[in-house]
């Protein structure tokens, strides 16, 4: 006559160990709940959202969760809680509680003031920046293709000179005479 787990404390694959169990021995602490962000990042700025899941072990017929924020109980009893369009206010240190868990280690959140795209008047003007950047690289293009073709022309002729005994030495860059 030994004790029967329910079905549900019979199945290997679940990620708690079963409630019930702990229940009978009234030593041992119940586990913890824990909290998981979605997505996993616990610094935000405004306007971001985030959810916050609670994990832990739910007596049957009840999956209330108690949550709070800086110690104050939050009305939310949904196993998450979301946060959508973050302000600074939102910051600050998050734990819930399930019916078989005990409270959850605090999760700090923090929200910064910011903007993931840059203000109005940036975006106006960098535009500009970088049309005057692709304008000057093409000018310098040019200049630099030019001088190019003018140093080869006139290597080319000075080769040709050579090769037929025509250079001359003089001290005037302007002498081109021979």
């Amino acid at each position: 006559m030994g004790f029967d787990p329910p079905q549900e404390c019979q199945c290997r694959a679940c990620s708690f160990p079963c409630p019930y169990l702990y229940s009978l021995d009234s030593s041992e602490d119940p586990p913890k709940s824990v909290v998981i962000l979605d997505p996993p990042w616990d610094r935000l700025l405004e306007k971001d959202s985030v959810t916050l899941k609670c994990q832990g072990a739910y007596p049957p017929g009840d999956d209330s969760t108690e949550w709070r924020w800086n110690g104050t109980l939050i009305s939310n009893k949904a196993s998450s809680y979301s946060i959508t369009d973050a302000t600074v206010g939102n910051s600050g240190e998050y734990t819930c509680k399930t019916g078989l868990s005990a409270q959850s280690d605090p999760l700090r959140l923090e929200v910064y003031k910011g903007s993931k795209s840059p203000s109005p008047i940036l975006s106006f003007f960098l535009p500009w920046h970088q049309i005057i950047f692709c304008l000057v690289m093409g000018f310098l293009f040019a200049v630099d293709t030019g001088l190019y073709f003018s140093v080869r022309k006139v290597l080319r002729s000075s080769k040709e000179d050579w090769r037929n005994g025509k250079v001359t030495w003089s001290r005037d860059p302007q002498d081109k005479g021979g």
